[in-house]
C-alpha cells in the first residue's frame, strides 16, 4: 500500500519493500557496464577479459617458383676462333624442371653486326639480325637440343671477340644465357703462281718463277715457298735453304694486297736422261692462318731433251699459271 502526504513539495514513499527492489545506500553510485566509478575503478563485471600472451608465427607465403628453376639452358659455341667468310654453328640444350606438366619453347638471339643468319637449322628463321628458333612443346623432366647457323662476315674485324646471348621461353618461364665468346682469327689467304719451262736440255738450268700475292683480310707473317723435288737451287740465292729433300725460300712478311716474286734458278739432280719428267711442288705457306689453302700450291713438270746439238725434239713454251683469286 503506498501513501502520499503532501507538503512543502515532498512525496514520501512509506512502502518498505518495493517488488523487491534493494534500498540504495546514500552516496552509492550504479556504474553501467563498461563505464568507470567516480572513484576510477572498474566493475569487474564490465571488464574485458586479458588477452594472452601468445607470440604466433605468421604464416609463411607460398614459394614463387622462380624462373631458373623452372628451366635452365646450357650453350656451346662453334670454338676459340672463326674466320671470316665461313658458316659455323652454335649450339644449345633446354631442360624443362617446372612447374607445369608441358609448355611451348622456344629460343630467341638477336646477331651481333659481325653475323649473318645461315640457313639450315631446323625450325629456325630470321627477321633482319633477330633469330627465333621453334622447339616445339616440351613435357616437365624432358631436355631438347637445338642449333642455329651463322656466317662470320668478310669485314669482321681480326681479332674482334663475338658475344651471342640466348633466351629460352617455356610457358611463363624464361631463361637468358650466354654463349661463349669466340675471337675473329687473323687469316691471310696466300695465292701462289708460277711460271717455269716444260722442257729444258739436259745440262742446262731450269728457271722458275714463283709469284706469291696476299688477298687478306689480314696482314701475312713469315712467308715463306717450300719446294719438294729432284732440283738443286744453283747461284747465290741466298734466299732459299736446303731441307730434307727440298728447299724453303724466304719472303717475309706480306701486308694485305701485297706480293712478292722469286726467281730461281736450279739443276736436275744427278744425271737425268733425255725424255724424264722433272716434277716439283711448291707451296705457299706463312705464319698467320690460311682459310683457303687450295690455292697456296703449284706443280711443276719439266721434260729434260737432249743436249745442245743433238736430234731432240724442240723446247716448248714456258708454263704459266694465274693466281686465283
Amino acid at each position: 500500500m503506498i501513501r502520499t502526504w503532501k507538503g512543502r513539495g515532498l512525496v514520501l514513499l512509506t512502502t518498505a519493500a518495493l517488488l523487491g527492489a534493494v534500498p540504495i545506500a546514500a552516496g552509492a553510485y550504479a556504474a553501467g557496464p563498461g563505464q568507470a566509478a567516480p572513484d576510477g575503478h572498474h566493475d569487474a563485471a564490465s571488464k574485458p577479459p586479458p588477452r594472452p600472451r601468445t607470440h604466433a608465427k605468421p604464416k609463411p607465403k607460398p614459394k614463387k617458383l622462380s624462373k631458373a628453376a623452372a628451366v635452365t639452358l646450357q650453350t656451346r659455341s662453334p670454338g676459340r676462333k672463326v674466320i671470316p667468310g665461313r658458316t659455323y654453328e652454335w649450339t644449345f640444350r633446354m631442360t624443362a624442371k617446372g612447374p607445369k606438366w608441358s609448355g611451348k619453347a622456344v629460343f630467341r638471339t638477336t646477331l651481333p653486326a659481325s653475323l649473318a643468319f645461315a640457313p639450315g637449322a631446323k625450325g629456325c628463321a630470321s627477321k633482319g639480325r633477330a633469330v627465333e628458333c621453334d622447339l616445339g612443346a616440351v613435357r616437365r623432366g624432358r631436355t631438347v637440343t637445338g642449333a642455329f647457323r651463322a656466317k662470320v662476315v668478310r669485314h669482321a674485324r681480326p681479332g674482334e671477340k663475338i658475344r651471342v646471348r640466348g633466351a629460352v621461353t617455356w610457358g611463363r618461364a624464361l631463361i637468358t644465357w650466354a654463349f661463349p665468346a669466340v675471337r675473329v682469327a687473323r687469316a691471310a689467304d696466300l695465292v701462289l703462281s708460277k711460271a717455269a719451262p716444260s722442257t729444258a736440255r739436259a745440262g742446262t738450268k731450269i728457271l722458275y718463277v714463283m709469284k706469291v700475292r696476299n688477298l687478306g683480310p689480314s696482314d701475312a707473317e713469315n712467308v715463306t715457298i717450300e719446294s719438294k723435288g729432284p732440283i738443286k737451287i744453283v747461284g747465290r740465292d741466298a734466299t732459299c735453304i736446303p731441307r730434307g729433300r727440298g728447299y724453303v725460300c724466304s719472303v717475309g712478311p706480306l701486308r694485305k694486297g701485297e706480293s712478292r716474286t722469286l726467281h730461281l734458278r736450279a739443276v736436275p739432280r744427278g744425271d737425268v736422261r733425255a725424255g724424264t719428267v722433272v716434277e716439283t711442288w711448291w707451296m705457299a705457306v706463312s705464319g698467320t692462318l690460311d682459310p683457303n689453302e687450295g690455292n697456296n700450291g703449284a706443280t711443276v713438270r719439266t721434260k729434260i731433251t737432249k743436249r745442245a746439238g743433238g736430234a731432240g725434239p724442240r723446247p716448248r713454251a714456258t708454263q704459266r699459271s694465274r693466281p686465283v683469286a
